[in-house]
């Protein structure tokens, strides 16, 4: 008798939508993975030695683009011994330290570089080699680096402006086979890829704007997304196709990054906001935890709570909705983020691992009550 297998992540969506009254097929999401925007977010940058990050970005327009370009490196660093440390904790931080530069761009040009390598101002670059094509300008480069990359448009003389000119993908490349059997996350093999679109953030091409860059709902830039939409498997789940294929054990894990869509650039203050988790699995029993996330968040989903594990869930798949909380002060902020598959096969010992990257679903624009989310720029205010 064929076995038919019952399609949870259709069932999921379809289930989500008569749990909001058909709001999610009405509400706008702000934020763009495929069209031009005058802010580019990149979640997830690694360049530690075992990951390296190969960075995309076009001008989509005929004008000549300039654009301000931030690092910030969130390694986590153990405040109570001042040392690395791995698992997000009271004690376990992310540094939030920030590095800027800048890049040009002529019309309709892409350019691209590594994270850990950046990338030189040579005028004439050598055809078919890595820095080859127009220069975008003096990349430093970084290491011992995990972190986001925001890159802003912005005039001639470093002022904001919003055309939407731009828009950019990430490249997620392992350097080794990490055989960590702790932390199923960090589980890799050696030249895997994995690769996400930039969240974009666009602007309102019929005003000036100020600083800082206020994410007012497109009064002056589109919002951050009211809700992210994470369909994802059970932590810990058997890969449905590996087990039809092979006895050989395997396992699903989600390795999620959140980061604030606010940002002060200026002061260098990090920013944090509390989110709600509300998980549904296949039979759309409800269940829910939260977590604070202060400048960037990367972890896999267990981490985070034993209601995204298959033993807890009970089903092999899950939709999750990410929600800001708004405090008793008022205060709140929207956030983005990226989402990576990870698959395990123990065909041998270490498990063999693949990743694959994808952009959230978003729904609906975050307007904190206290006011709207804001990104401030070095300079005057």
């Amino acid at each position: 008798m064929r076995k038919v297998k019952w399609n949870a992540f259709l069932s999921c969506l379809c289930g989500l939508a008569v749990v909001l009254g058909g709001v999610a097929l009405s509400a706008r999401a702000d934020v763009t993975t495929e069209k031009g925007a005058s802010i580019l977010i990149f979640p997830k940058v690694r360049a530690d030695g075992t990951f390296d990050t190969i960075i995309q970005i076009a001008n989509m327009s005929n004008n000549m683009v300039h654009a301000q370009c931030f690092y910030v490196n969130a390694t986590l660093r153990d405040t109570s011994c001042n040392c690395p440390c791995v698992v997000p904790s009271a004690t376990c931080v992310p540094l939030c330290q920030e590095l800027d530069f800048e890049i040009w761009l002529t019309k309709q040009q892409p350019t691209h570089w590594s994270v850990s390598a950046g990338r030189n101002f040579t005028p004439y670059p050598t055809f078919g080699e890595d820095d080859s094509g127009f220069v975008p300008g003096h990349i430093p480069p970084v290491t011992d680096f995990v972190g986001e990359l925001k890159c802003i448009e912005v005039t001639d003389s470093g002022e904001p402006i919003t055309r939407n000119d731009l828009k950019g993908e990430a490249t997620l490349v392992s350097l080794v086979t990490v055989e960590d059997g702790t932390l199923r996350s960090n589980l890799t093999a050696e030249g895997d890829v994995a690769k996400y679109n930039a969240i974009g953030i666009r602007g309102n091409p019929d005003v000036a704007p100020g600083n800082p860059l206020l994410l007012d709902g497109g009064a002056t830039y589109d919002a951050c997304p009211a809700k992210l939409i994470l369909n994802h498997f059970a932590s810990g789940a058997p890969d449905m196709v590996v087990s039809e294929l092979t006895d050989a054990p395997s396992a699903e894990f989600t390795d999620l990054t959140l980061v604030p869509c606010n940002e002060d650039f200026e002061n260098q203050i990090p920013k944090w906001v509390t989110v709600q988790f509300v998980v549904y699995n296949e039979y759309e029993e409800r269940y829910s935890t939260s977590i604070t996330v202060s400048c960037f968040l990367e972890t896999e989903l267990a981490n985070i709570g034993q209601v995204f594990t298959y033993g807890f869930l009970g089903t092999e798949v899950a939709q999750t909705i990410i929600t800001p909380v708004v405090q008793p002060d008022g205060s709140s902020g929207g956030l983005v983020g990226i989402a990576e598959r990870i698959t395990t096969v123990e065909v041998a010992s270490p498990a063999t691992a693949a990743r694959a990257a994808y952009n959230l679903h978003s729904e609906g624009s975050f307007i904190p009550p206290n006011g709207p989310d804001g990104i401030t720029l070095p300079g005057e205010q």
